[in-house]
């Protein structure tokens, strides 16, 4: 009986949490998340979701092996990882590379390792993209061996 007691309030503890936690401080903004996994773990509050992991918000779309999401104290979204076959979708540009990061807070995408940019019909190569929601500001640095390379299409 106890053993059920306890499955019983693990499941109502993850469901709260996951009501909470997808809900960043503005009450319109939310995330869906598919994966055909997920961990969630208290200390630090975390939830792993891992497997052909697809998420979007209002804007944004998000796929990759993995993803990490980190709450802060109050259990908000504080930080966003995605790790292997990173894929990023905006609405009128589309970015893959090996990891990313997202933090909604201070609106700042971050993809490291083997970027594409995919932008109209241009497509720009490097090593590091961050990308400012809040300026609309993107910066592309190449590897330490490697330049930027971009192909604009005339």
């Amino acid at each position: 009986m106890n053993k059920f007691k306890l499955i019983k309030f693990n499941i109502l503890i993850f469901f709260f949490f996951n009501m909470n936690a997808f809900s960043d401080e503005s009450s319109k903004t939310y995330i869906n998340i598919d994966a055909d996994k997920l961990i969630t773990k208290q200390n630090p509050l975390k939830s792993e979701f891992i497997g052909n992991v697809y998420a979007n918000d209002e804007i944004n779309q998000f796929w990759g092996d993995k993803m990490i999401i980190y709450y802060d104290e109050n259990k908000k979204i504080k930080l966003i990882n995605l790790e292997k076959n990173v894929r990023i979708k905006r609405i009128n540009e589309e970015a893959t590379g090996n990891f990313a990061s997202y933090n909604p807070k201070n609106e700042i995408i971050e993809i490291i390792g083997d970027v594409v940019v995919f932008k109209d019909k241009n497509v720009l190569y490097g090593d590091k993209l961050t990308i400012d929601l809040i300026s609309s500001t993107s910066i592309i640095i190449g590897a330490e061996d490697e330049q930027v390379s971009v192909k604009i299409a005339q």
